[in-house]
């Protein structure tokens, strides 16, 4: 009896200490900030005999809330997988304090076109116009519209 008492708790105390299998689509998603509030992928982009598509992910924090905005390519390889290949931090959204209210994306040749919705906290959630255009050499323009 004794015998077969530790042989239980042998094999208990090992499958406790086994590791789950984990799902890491659904371990991924589950890790990610509460603070990222918007992905969008859009577009297709290609350079250098890669390719792939646009994603535009929103990350909104603070009281106000205020965002900030990034861009990444996204590259599928010869097997299917899909890589992040670049990625862009749009500085200028820190330095202006502002939530994205909406955007809207257009994608051509030379890159990429947003236009956005800024909303500033501070004022009243007063709303302007912005436009950032990135091309596929990561350089890019940020600022008020221009239209």
């Amino acid at each position: 009896m004794i015998v077969r008492t530790l042989l239980a708790a042998c094999i208990l105390t090992a499958a406790a200490a086994a590791p789950l299998r984990a799902d890491p689509i659904a371990d991924g998603i589950a890790a990610l900030p509460p603070s990222i509030q918007d992905v969008r992928t859009v577009g297709a982009w290609e350079k250098d005999g890669h390719k792939g598509t646009y994603r535009i992910v929103i990350d909104r924090s603070g009281a106000g809330p205020t965002a900030r905005l990034f861009v990444q390519w996204l590259e599928r390889g010869a097997d299917g997988a899909i890589t992040v290949s670049r990625n862009v931090d749009i500085k200028e959204m820190v330095d202006l304090k502002r939530n994205i209210g909406d955007f809207v994306v257009e994608t051509d040749a030379d890159g990429l076109s947003v236009f956005l919705e800024l909303v500033d906290p501070a004022a009243g959630d007063a709303k302007e116009s912005y436009e950032l255009f990135i091309g596929d050499d990561e350089n890019y323009r940020f600022g008020p519209a221009s239209n």
